[in-house]
Order: C-alpha cells, then sequence, then structure tokens
C-alpha cells in the first residue's frame, strides 16, 4: 500500500506521531510518503526553546528520506504562525506525483488539509483525518473562534464527511471535540491513540544511576520528573509548589526538570525555586533529544505532567514510570492500566497529596511503574497503532465512493 501523509511541520528525530506512525507503516512493508513544509513549527520562544537542539527554523524545500520514509519539503509562500497553519505550494502536484492509495490528513482545520479537501472534492482519493486538538488547546474559546468553527461545521463538513474515511482522534476528549465543534459524529470515528517506542524507551538501571551521579542527586532520593517545553501552559510553578509542600515532609524527594523555557518564565520559575527554599533538591536539564531521553528517565521514580498533556508522557511510561496527570478527558487513556494518580488541574494541594502517596508508598510507586511498563508493551506502542491504521486505510479504501 501507498500511503501519504500531509502533516504541516516535520522535525526529524523527535517522538511526535508525524516521526514514528509513518516509520512505523514502513517497517510493515509499506511505501510511505510525507508532505510537510519547509520549515520547523514556530514554537513559543523559539530560539531559547527547540532551536537550541535542532537548529534553524527555516530548512529549505527537498526531499530526504528518514527511517524509510520519503520526506518531501514544500515551500511555505504564507504562514499564520499563531495557529501554525501555512499554504502548501505545490500540494496537489506532489500528490499526483506519488499517486497514493490513501492520504492521512493530519489536522482538520489546517490550511494544509483545506487545501486537500478542495483539491479532493473531483479527485477522490480515499482518506482518514487524524485529529490531536483537546478543548486546552483551543482556549481561550473565543466568539472568533466559535464563529470559524460554526462556518466550517455548517459550509465544509458536508464536504468533508462526504468523502472522508475515518477520523482519528488520539483522545476521549479530541473525540468530544470533534462531535460537538466540527460535527463529525462519534461514530465516523476510531480513537487512535498515540504510543511509544519499548525499544528506545526502556528503564536502564546501570545509566539512571550514572546520570543521578552526573546530575549530583543522592543515591536514596526519590525522583519526579518533568520534561518537554516549560512554557506556562505547562503549569511547572503548579508542579514546584507541589513538590515544595511534599518535601517538607519527604525530604527524599528531589525534582528533575528537563526542557527549556522562555526567558521571562524561566526567571518566574527560578525565583519560585528559591523563594520555596527548595534550590538544593531541584535539578534543571536543557531540552534533550529523544534519543537521550531515557536515560533520564532512568534516573527517575516518578513522571509528572501538571498541565498540557505531551507525548513524552508516553516514553515516560514505558520506561517504567509511575505517571501523575490532571483528571482529564485528554489523559484517561494514558492512565488506563491503572499506572497512575490524577489530581484537580491546578490545585496545589491536590497534586501534592498525589505526590506524596507515590513519594511515600514505595510498593505502589513500583506496582504503578510496571503497569506502565505494561501498557506500552501490549497496547500503546507505534507497531501496534500502525497495525491499526493500516487495517482502518483497508476499510477506507474499500469505502471508496459510497
Amino acid at each position: 500500500m501507498k500511503i501519504l501523509h500531509i502533516q504541516s511541520y516535520y522535525i526529524p528525530g523527535m517522538g511526535y506521531q508525524e516521526n514514528c506512525l509513518p516509520a512505523a507503516q514502513a517497517r510493515l512493508g509499506h511505501e510511505v510518503v510525507l508532505l510537510t513544509a519547509d520549515r520547523y513549527p514556530p514554537y513559543e520562544a523559539y530560539k531559547q526553546t527547540m532551536g537550541k537542539v535542532v537548529g534553524n527554523r527555516i530548512v529549505g524545500p527537498g526531499r530526504e528520506r528518514i527511517d524509510g520514509v520519503e520526506i518531501v519539503r514544500l515551500p511555505c509562500p504564507f504562514e499564520w504562525q499563531a495557529h501554525w497553519w501555512m499554504y502548501l505550494k505545490g500540494l496537489w502536484r506532489a500528490i499526483g506525483a506519488e499517486r497514493p492509495d490513501i492520504v492521512h490528513v493530519h489536522g482538520i482545520i489546517k490550511i494544509s488539509s483545506i487545501q486537500f479537501y478542495v483539491g479532493n472534492f473531483r479527485r477522490r482519493y480515499p482518506y482518514v483525518i487524524d485529529e490531536h486538538s483537546n478543548y486546552f488547546n483551543i482556549t481561550p474559546y473565543t466568539w472568533k473562534k466559535r464563529l470559524f468553527y460554526a462556518g466550517f461545521k455548517h459550509f465544509l463538513r458536508p464536504m468533508l464527511l462526504r468523502r472522508m474515511g475515518r477520523a482519528l482522534p488520539m483522545s476521549h476528549e479530541v473525540r468530544t471535540l470533534l462531535d460537538k465543534e466540527f460535527g463529525v459524529p462519534e461514530s465516523m470515528s476510531t480513537l487512535s491513540f498515540l504510543g511509544a517506542d519499548p525499544e528506545r524507551f526502556k528503564r536502564n538501571p546501570d545509566t539512571g544511576r550514572k546520570i543521578r551521579t552526573e546530575i549530583a542527586l543522592p543515591e536514596d532520593a526519590i525522583v519526579a520528573v518533568h520534561a518537554g517545553k516549560i512554557t506556562p501552559v505547562k503549569d511547572a510553578n503548579v508542579l514546584i509548589n507541589a513538590a515544595a509542600d511534599v518535601m517538607q515532609q519527604c525530604p527524599r524527594l528531589h525534582l528533575l526538570l528537563i526542557g527549556n523555557a522562555p526567558g521571562a518564565y524561566r526567571r518566574e520559575l527560578e525565583t519560585l525555586i528559591d523563594r520555596r527554599a527548595i534550590r538544593e533538591k531541584v535539578r534543571w536539564v536543557d531540552f534533550l533529544s529523544n534519543e537521550l531521553l531515557s536515560n533520564y528517565y532512568s534516573a527517575a521514580d516518578i513522571g509528572i505532567w501538571p498541565g498540557d498533556w505531551s507525548a513524552t508522557v508516553l516514553e515516560a511510561a514505558s520506561c517504567g514510570l509511575p505517571l501523575i496527570l490532571p483528571g482529564k478527558e485528554y489523559a484517561k487513556y494514558s492512565l488506563m492500566n491503572n499506572n497512575g494518580l490524577t489530581f484537580t488541574r491546578g490545585d496545589v494541594p491536590s497534586l501534592a497529596r498525589a505526590l506524596a502517596n507515590l513519594v511515600t508508598d514505595d510498593m505502589l510507586r513500583k506496582t504503578m511503574g510496571a503497569r506502565s511498563r505494561e501498557l506500552i508493551e501490549r497496547e500503546l506502542n507505534w507497531d501496534a497503532i500502525a497495525r491499526q491504521t493500516i487495517q482502518i486505510y483497508e476499510e477506507s479504501i474499500r469505502g471508496k465512493g459510497k
């Protein structure tokens, strides 16, 4: 089968879906091509966060083969950075040259997606739509957004549903959002979760001890880790306050932050760390490449993501870490093997209670960590997810024209 992915942005070497799912499909013997922009995503404070690791944002058009996938970068004459939308010049010329059996569109309302819908009205390629936007992604929910979604629902949705094979929401909350905001009924959706690579992300105790030595963590420390782009939506301030509260009763607790933060927010968090007098119990490491991250997860005991969800949650689970996540629909599937605890998002005492439970109960921490690994090995790994999507593709192709 020849599979064509259309994704706004692509960064080599990351653990994102657009890196891992096409590569897993290629490993299954399929021919896979990914069309994308000539640049990396416009992350907040790009030079201070992602830029330090991946370099300049504009990389230019071209073609290269990565992990068995043909990556085709197209010129981008227009980009709306606030919403990560851009126009891909020559999109349909590139699609025509590839002649795919199925098209996998990433994002329901991106400009590149709308380019595809309009052009496909007469070409009729079978396709599926992948969507990752949870409700926190559209906050604040302004009247302009409501108007735009209403317009999409009434004018573009009929054309969308007539040609689409399936919608693939990545969480329960995304499925609800597709139904309520865009009019894509749940009957046309199949949950398609994100995953992790259990071979790349697995616990290595020896490496973990080495990392602890390098960053001067005590041998008996219980280490809670948070990783990713450390921006205000990740609620790192809530984590620091909760950890400081728990450290008063459990001095073995240490906090490991992995990632870069915008300058002003970094200074705000550093001030908070000093004000709570926990400087000696906090280690802050710059953003790590995907291939190094498992080494640091091996040095940790608990994974905490107090704000917006991140795919690296699953990579931490693959390394056998019990998780602490907000009690939200978007985090639901990450904990479906009873492999972590939830708290009320934004509530410091609630997070502190969950953290204290795992810090003080060695057996609970060990049991939930083992369940995290089981969840990745059994269900949330890219090979299993690739097989699921191939089955959905086949059903969509058979239903072409119905």
